[in-house]
């Protein structure tokens, strides 16, 4: 029986389509239409050719796709097929997704099934802070102190705890009149001299700075119109 003639080789650096027939011998129309299936169902080539033993290597699977053009043409709408599949599922996860969210964010704004955090205030802390308070001290160093609670939680307490609310007002209005008093009992030593006169109105700025900094935050109506 007379051999086929073998097929040339080309010098070249192109990329050359494989010979017609070079790897007909091992190809199965059945296999192959078996993995386009799995392909188009999710599977990846690799895990197909490792895992199942009936399937062939993943370089004989990419043989026959050079081999065979209908091959090739149905590997690609399989795994076109496949890819548009896991995209759609990922719409469908990151909708899913938004939907919890939007429903969570509802819930919250309307605060009908979120639960609040456990408060941490005790009457001792907040008697504490409000003695501290009362002597003119700011509460923001009052809260560098490590035995007591951050700012932000302060105010957070001060949001849910009606009485301990009241009792920071009251605080607040002690302090004002702790530092009144204070500037006053300090300018009595002081006489009617210039350099006494100064340093009375230097206590006075003082005193007034300070109060403005204990005081709560007022804001009028603006009027508008001509200056007189």
């Amino acid at each position: 029986m007379p051999k086929s003639p073998r097929p040339k080789a080309v010098r070249t650096l192109a990329r050359q389509p494989a010979p017609v027939g070079i790897y007909a011998p091992s190809y199965d129309a059945a296999l192959a239409a078996g993995l386009c299936r799995r392909l188009a169902a999710g599977e990846s080539l690799r895990s197909m050719c490792r895992a199942d033993p009936a399937m062939p290597t993943e370089k004989t699977v990419w043989n026959w796709a050079r081999a065979r053009p209908d091959f090739a043409a149905a590997k690609a709408m399989a795994m076109a097929i496949s890819r548009a599949a896991d995209r759609a599922r990922h719409a469908e996860r990151r909708a899913a997704k938004l939907e919890r969210w939007e429903a969570r964010a509802a819930t919250s704004r309307d605060g009908r099934a979120r639960i609040p955090p456990r408060s941490t205030y005790t009457p001792e802390i907040g008697a504490a802070i409000c003695h501290r308070l009362c002597l003119g001290e700011a509460l923001y160093r009052v809260c560098r102190d490590p035995a007591m609670p951050s700012q932000g939680t302060v105010y957070n307490w001060l949001r849910a705890d009606p009485v301990f609310r009241a009792m920071y007002q009251r605080a607040k209005a002690v302090a004002f009149v702790h530092v009144v008093d204070t500037a006053a009992a300090r300018a009595r030593w002081l006489g009617t001299e210039a350099a006494s006169m100064r340093g009375l109105a230097r206590l006075e700025a003082q005193a007034h700075a300070r109060c403005a900094k204990l005081a709560p935050r007022t804001f009028g109506r603006g009027r508008y119109g001509p200056i007189d």
